[in-house]
């Protein structure tokens, strides 16, 4: 039996690792969509793609390939300090979050040539729908507990390797303070989206969780 009709088999056997599966994608274009709305806010990003825009004004790069770079560079000590991090949802966080970003960035420019322009009013919208947006689109991402990327390892791997001495959610807030003021440098807009992101999301993906996502993938 060949590999394909092996995971067709296993597929069939467990409809709710289909699910998953598929949560995972979805859960991809969704947060792709969430970050350019951010982005065209223009009242800065989550702290990841704060610093990600900050590395691609810089260095003249697509944010998809900046992503791919850097997280070509962060599975290394992942790799070799905690590999069991890396699972099926760390390769597609990798490989397909950056450039699912560009994709809905050209799409938006090809529908609305002057996004650079949009008025007041066009921008908090944004930033409303880019914060419930990206925050379902997380909530799904981890309720498939497909694995994380190298990113959002990070922290998970420091509270481990520190016998938890440093929790996971202040090693998350560090980690997140030096991508944007990393950002910042760079040349990356940091603002009211930025802290929202970074501070205020915890209540909302969690409702997601329990209303929405964890219901739809693995039933009530």
């Amino acid at each position: 039996m060949g590999l394909v009709q092996k995971i067709q088999g296993k597929f069939r056997r467990d409809p709710i690792l289909k699910r998953r599966v598929i949560g995972i994608f979805v859960a991809h274009i969704i947060i792709g969509l969430a970050i350019n709305l951010l982005r065209i806010s223009l009242f800065g990003n989550d702290p990841f793609s704060c610093m990600q825009l900050g590395f691609s004004k810089a260095f003249a790069m697509s944010y998809g390939t900046c992503v791919i770079l850097f997280n070509l560079v962060a599975i290394i000590p992942i790799f070799i300090i905690a590999r069991s991090y890396i699972q099926f949802g760390t390769l597609i966080n990798m490989f397909l979050l950056g450039p699912i970003v560009d994709g809905w960035y050209a799409l938006m420019i090809l529908i609305y040539p002057d996004l650079g322009y949009i008025s007041m009013t066009a921008r908090i919208i944004c930033l409303v729908l880019g914060v419930i947006i990206c925050c379902f689109g997380a909530s799904m991402y981890m309720v498939t507990n497909l694995g994380m990327g190298p990113y959002d390892a990070i922290g998970w791997i420091i509270e481990d390797v520190s016998k938890k001495k440093i929790p996971f959610k202040y090693a998350r807030i560090g980690i997140d303070t030096v991508a944007t003021t990393t950002g910042f440098i760079f040349g990356s807009i940091v603002g009211v989206g930025t802290l929202t992101m970074a501070l205020g999301t915890g209540p909302l993906i969690t409702f997601f969780n329990e209303t929405i996502n964890r219901p739809l993938i693995y039933g009530r």
